[in-house]
């Protein structure tokens, strides 16, 4: 996605190691970007194909569009992806009222085991090294060191 945005509503900005995405709330445009950002890792040694980080950055990247934005694409979700020597930091934030993470059920209680959703945030913080949300919970920042 860097240097090329065809249709105008995805834009990114190059800062040295640090990338911004702008998608707005449209499932398949978080696709078009989790493709460019996997090769992206690929190509600077921090992720192999098929590596985890997909699965953490696919949940992200949905729950901001299906949960904090409720798919309204006049929101936009901003990724910051910022590379160190041995890690990728990804930032994603959306426009939405955020969410009190203390309040999700525990995917892992019995009464939640035959539920098709709940386990998102649970997998981010199994797959990256390191998950914080901002208070407010519409913000997520997900630390993972290279894995090669």
């Amino acid at each position: 996605m860097v240097g090329h945005s065809p249709d105008r509503t995805t834009t990114s900005h190059v800062q040295l190691d640090r990338l911004e995405f702008v998608i707005p709330s449209v499932i398949a445009r978080m696709h078009d970007l989790l493709k460019d950002l996997m090769d992206l890792l690929e190509a600077r040694g921090i992720a192999e194909p098929n590596s985890n980080i997909m699965v953490a950055l696919d949940e992200a990247i949905a729950n901001a569009i299906k949960h904090g934005n409720h798919e309204d694409p006049t929101k936009n979700v901003h990724v910051v992806v910022e590379f160190a020597a041995d890690e990728v930091v990804f930032t994603i934030t959306d426009e939405g009222d955020g969410f009190d993470l203390k309040s999700l059920p525990d995917p892992t209680d019995p009464s939640c085991l035959m539920r098709t959703c709940g386990r998102g945030v649970m997998l981010i913080y199994h797959l990256m090294d390191e998950v914080e949300y901002n208070a407010r919970g519409n913000q997520v920042r997900m630390k993972k060191k290279a894995e090669q």
